[in-house]
């Protein structure tokens, strides 16, 4: 009698458990895909971070698996309504530039990415930029809710960034 009280108390033990919600890793946590929701730059003078307009329209996704790899892209605004059939050959130069710099702009690249702390490092295996091709990016993070947000260490237009990830 008390041999299958012990055993059923243990099966019932080992029902509960495995019905407990287990705690999520960093790296579930990355996992899946993100909309880009806004860009904030930080004010050098307080200390205090703001909605940088100059990123208004702007549209993005990143995407991590739970593997060590992940891509972005992230576009300016008009970006996908751009003209692109333009014929090379009538450009001028001016324009042949204008066309480069405004292509310049679409970022996009492919890497491993490494968590240590609240840091993420992604290690980038291809670019829209071939000079990029192999170097490291680092950031920051932090997750609210459905957010993540992302603070890179290189500043971005001469500031100190942060980005806003939504979960799709």
């Amino acid at each position: 009698m008390r041999f299958s009280k012990l055993i059923f108390i243990l099966l019932l033990l080992g029902l509960i458990s495995g019905c407990c919600k287990k705690e999520q890793t960093i790296e579930s946590k990355f996992n899946g895909t993100w909309k880009l929701d806004k860009f904030e730059s930080l004010d050098n003078n307080s200390g205090k971070w703001y909605y940088d307009s100059a990123f208004t329209g702007w549209t993005g996704y990143i995407i991590y698996d739970e593997r060590g790899h992940m891509g972005v892209e992230i576009t300016p605004k008009g970006y996908k309504d751009f003209n692109a059939n333009k014929n090379l050959d009538s450009l001028s130069n001016e324009g042949l530039k204008e066309l480069v710099k405004f292509y310049r702009t679409n970022w996009v690249y492919f890497a491993d990415y490494k968590i240590t702390g609240n840091t993420i490092e992604h290690k980038r295996l291809s670019a829209t930029e071939p000079k990029d091709w192999g170097t490291i990016l680092t950031r920051d993070f932090e997750f609210k809710n459905d957010t993540l947000i992302l603070i890179p260490h290189e500043s971005m237009g001469g500031k100190k960034s942060r980005l806003w990830w939504v979960k799709m």
